[in-house]
């Protein structure tokens, strides 16, 4: 598990920098999309809802208008019909029609002449009256005779066999046959020829009709470009399409079906392909159908949609805009907070905050301000005293001289004297009087790695000369180390409480190294011995004591593991200090952490 005390420094500053600047950039976006949100969603929709209500409001009016328009041409294609009509009773009205269709006797030739050039005149007067008119025809029944006019000239044909044609029909229906399905877009309308004596049918009178005579009608009808306008018979048969031979849309078989079964006053059906006005006429022989498609009706918003989509997107820059505007200048003054509380983090304590607002967020900084300044003060007076009362407390320390260490070492210089070996003695009191001027001196607290290691390799002399044959000892300092710095006298408390300790009860060799080498930009000094180890209970409480460095420090005896502690968090802060691990009767190991700083730095 990573331990974040023990990162380097740099590493663990600019983990919180970047904590802290994703939080507040967090809040930044948060606010952001929440305006975005708020600003947008409503927009859209009323944008939707405005179309939607468009499109129905043009639907209704596309359907009211065209159903008032299919009701006046259902009338107005009814009253062409019977206008066509009216020609077929005008003709039977006539008195001499009937007894010229109706002779037989064929030995009078100028008789017959006349007949035929009565009958001739009678079809010219009346297909040139009429403008539609393609044919108009008068059947003989008894001579099975057809006189007919068309735009090519007038014709008399003998009919020998009338099976398929509208003459046959008579018989059937003897009063009035109207037929619309022929190959050309034209109707029929043909009445039979009854004899008033007998009451016996002789002949008939039949028109051919163009449709064209409803094209103006169909002009109305097709107020929109995309319409389609169709005449119907009752089989839903097209008999007229004025649509340039354009397909329909639409099945009007089934179309037709609906219409015919349909008992309420309705003049429209919706269809999923479109929309299709219909009204009969003529004695419901035929309907006017007019179809109009689904995509006219949202061509018919487009307007509306383009207008929309205008206003939207407008409204919607304008939004983002507000919105990264108003969160910028809400969130700029909290990011700008977040950094002068990262600056305090460091230690920095002259930051200031410049502000003229009057609002929560300026009242907050003016705050952060005030309490930054008195924070500086008191620390300014807690730390000004807590240092001098730690100096005095170190000073005393440095004072003290371990009497049961001096008395041994005075007893070991009495008897190498007894010994006469002048050089080891020398050796002894010159390592003990380095050791006092390196105490004693006016180096200051911080000094050289290299010079509390020398302190340290005479310390050990001392203890081997104390121990002679019985402790080995070692030490590595890696290269390029040397010219760090470190409290005075930290490594040796260390080192005196693993003979103190470690030591004392332990049988057998003794083995000590102090290694000091660089990790990242620390400097990590290892103090192991295989000594008896430090019982749990013990290690526990010596784990709290270091944890607990407000405790006033234990000036008496030796300096301690807790007092090095305490100098090393109040030199450096309480990332740094010691780690503690022991297991019995197998040794203890301390590391010494403390930032690669040179005297400059310090």
């Amino acid at each position: 598990m990573l331990n974040i005390r023990r990162l380097p420094n740099r590493v663990r500053n600019y983990l919180q920098q970047k904590i802290l600047r994703k939080i507040a950039a967090n809040i930044r976006y948060k606010l952001m999309f929440l305006l975005l949100s708020v600003m947008i969603v409503p927009l859209l929709i009323l944008i939707i809802f405005s179309i939607n209500v468009s499109q129905r409001n043009y639907e209704k009016e596309v359907i009211s208008s065209n159903e008032s328009r299919i009701v006046l041409a259902g009338k107005y294609v009814d009253e062409k019909l019977k206008e066509s009509d009216k020609i077929l009773f005008a003709s039977l009205l006539d008195e001499k029609l009937i007894p010229s269709i109706s002779q037989t006797n064929d030995e009078n030739v100028p008789m017959n002449f006349s007949t035929l050039n009565y009958i001739k005149d009678k079809l010219y007067s009346i297909y040139y009256r009429n403008e539609h008119l393609d044919r108009f025809s008068i059947y003989a029944k008894e001579k099975s005779t057809v006189y007919s006019i068309t735009e090519e000239d007038f014709k008399v044909s003998k009919i020998a066999n009338l099976k398929g044609t509208n003459w046959t029909k008579l018989g059937v229906n003897p009063h009035y046959i109207f037929d619309s399905g022929g190959p050309e877009q034209n109707f029929s309308l043909t009445r039979s020829i009854i004899r008033f004596e007998d009451r016996k049918i002789v002949g008939g009178v039949s028109i051919d009709v163009n449709w064209n005579v409803v094209d103006s009608v169909i002009e109305m009808l097709k107020s929109e470009k995309e319409s389609s306008v169709y005449l119907l018979n009752k089989q839903g048969q097209i008999v007229y399409n004025p649509n340039n031979n354009k397909a329909p849309a639409v099945k009007f078989q089934k179309i037709m079906k609906q219409i015919n079964t349909s008992k309420k006053n309705v003049y429209y059906l919706k269809d999923k392909k479109g929309y299709i006005f219909f009204q009969k006429a003529f004695n419901n022989q035929v309907a006017i159908v007019k179809v109009i498609p689904k995509t006219m009706i949202m061509t018919g918003v487009t307007k509306t949609l383009v207008y929309a989509i205008i206003i939207g997107i407008f409204s919607i820059i304008l939004t983002v805009f507000l919105s990264v505007f108003i969160s910028l200048r809400t969130t700029k003054p909290i990011i700008k907070l977040v950094d002068a509380m990262h600056e305090v983090e460091e230690n920095n304590f002259d930051v200031r905050i410049e502000t003229d607002r009057n609002d929560e967020i300026g009242l907050l900084e003016k705050r952060f301000t005030s309490m930054v300044f008195r924070i500086n003060e008191l620390i300014e007076k807690e730390y000004k005293s807590e240092i001098a009362t730690k100096e005095a407390q170190f000073k005393a320390l440095q004072a003290q001289i371990n009497p049961h260490f001096l008395y041994n070492t005075l007893q070991l210089v009495g008897g190498m004297a007894v010994a006469h070996n002048a050089e080891r003695i020398y050796r002894v009191i010159s390592a003990l009087s380095d050791m006092f001027r390196y105490i004693t001196g006016k180096q200051g607290d911080m000094v050289l790695i290299e010079n509390e290691i020398e302190h340290i390799k005479n310390y050990l002399y001392i203890q081997k000369q104390r121990f002679d044959g019985k402790i080995k000892t070692d030490i590595f300092v890696e290269e390029g180390t040397e010219g760090y710095k470190i409290p005075m006298l930290t490594i040796q408390p260390l080192v005196e409480n693993a003979f103190n300790h470690g030591f004392e009860q332990k049988v057998g060799n003794w083995k000590l190294s102090v290694e000091v080498q660089k990790v990242f930009d620390e400097i990590e000094i290892t103090i192991t011995d295989n000594g008896v180890g430090i019982p749990e209970e013990k290690l526990k409480n010596l784990f709290d004591q270091i944890n607990n460095l407000s405790q006033p420090l234990n000036t008496r005896g030796s300096i301690g593991i807790k007092n090095v502690a305490a100098r090393i968090g109040l030199y450096f802060g309480n990332e740094y200090g010691l780690d503690i691990s022991s297991e019995l009767g197998i040794g203890t190991q301390i590391v010494i952490r403390i930032p690669a700083r040179t005297l400059l730095e310090v």
